[in-house]
């Protein structure tokens, strides 16, 4: 794909946003973020309706042909939309575009809240390590606050509906299949886990918003440790709300710090601030099997960065990264929640 040059996003901007007059694009980069979406910063320069010069400090996020993520441009746009104002700390977005024939792919642009830090390595230094109890208690306290929002008072109707009987199935499904799509080689030890869990589906306690890929890394937080916002909802749907806290438990987020999930606190640490924030007693069995589930969930996403590597479809060094190292670390945690290490 062409990169976004400051003439096209000016000539976009003055077409489809009319409010905002003799619009001027000022420093327009891409930002080294994500496998599934390209991010670019930039300002708009505008004079308004009442002739006032005003300046936005802008993120634009663009599909590209192929990526980890298999989902589209209004479905992070309306989830962002769906959860802003309901206590969970989030952009405001701005305009979705979804004609792909202005960018060579779908957008959506946003507000940009600038001045944070949103590196998961950055918090395994020596210099955030007295901050990261701070850290883990609004991390784990944010999920549990979205796992308590009664889904009824937020818009979701563009999502898949599903039930407490059936989203442990729906999820475990639509996951399996694209790791078949996506395959590669063989993958003996995810296939064992996929058969262990339909053997053993759940019911739900309750039905939740779930972000899909609540981790370090996805949101952004102030130098005193304080977290200013979530990010990349393109993976949300409803389900269990039991999914994000396994997700945020997975192995292959512990940065070889296995006391630490999410590289930031130790698991029995983690769901005490989840429950106590949510109001649900976590089921030991039901939570051990979304902890597999979202091993093969990772194995599906690792799965597509191998294959869109190896058919050259997308050669970033991060879908490398994930096409080895992860897929080999999520066996090693697929083995252990099994109990055959």
């Amino acid at each position: 794909m062409k990169p976004i040059t400051k003439l096209q996003l000016t000539n976009f901007l003055t077409t489809n946003i009319s409010q905002w007059k003799k619009a001027e694009i000022a420093n327009l980069h891409r930002l080294p973020l994500g496998a599934s979406r390209e991010t670019y910063r930039f300002d708009v320069n505008y004079c308004d309706e009442n002739g006032h010069t005003q300046t936005e400090k802008l993120i634009l996020r663009r599909d590209p042909p192929a990526s980890l993520v298999d989902s589209d441009r209004r479905h992070e746009y309306e989830s962002y939309r769906a959860i802003y104002g309901h206590g969970i700390p989030v952009p405001k977005m701005i305009l979705l575009e979804e004609d792909s024939s202005h960018f060579d792919g779908a957008i959506s642009i946003a507000e940009d809240l600038r001045g944070f830090h949103n590196s998961e390595y950055q918090l395994q230094t020596p210099e955030w390590k007295n901050r990261l109890p701070h850290i883990a208690e609004q991390f784990w306290a944010r999920m549990g606050q979205l796992a308590a929002i009664d889904i009824d008072t937020l818009e979701l109707g563009f999502m898949r509906p599903s039930t407490r009987q059936t989203t442990a199935e729906l999820e475990l499904n639509y996951w399996a299949d694209k790791l078949d799509q996506n395959h590669v080689d063989a993958e003996p030890i995810t296939q064992a886990a996929i058969r262990f869990l339909r053997r053993k589906l759940p019911e739900s306690s309750k039905l939740s918003m779930v972000h899909g890929d609540f981790r370090a890394g996805n949101f952004l937080y102030d130098d005193n440790g304080d977290i200013q916002a979530i990010l990349d909802w393109e993976m949300s749907h409803i389900g269990d709300p039991l999914e994000d806290l396994a997700w945020s438990l997975n192995r292959t987020f512990c940065f070889g710090r296995d006391d630490n999930r999410s590289g930031l606190a130790p698991k029995a640490v983690a769901l005490d601030i989840w429950q106590k924030a949510s109001g649900i007693a976590v089921d030991p069995e039901a939570l051990r099997w979304w902890e597999i589930f979202t091993c093969v969930k990772a194995q599906a996403l690792w799965s597509s960065a191998a294959k869109v590597w190896q058919e050259g479809t997308n050669r970033d060094v991060i879908q490398c990264y994930a096409a080895w190292w992860l897929r080999n670390a999520q066996d090693k945690a697929i083995l252990e929640l099994m109990e055959q290490l």
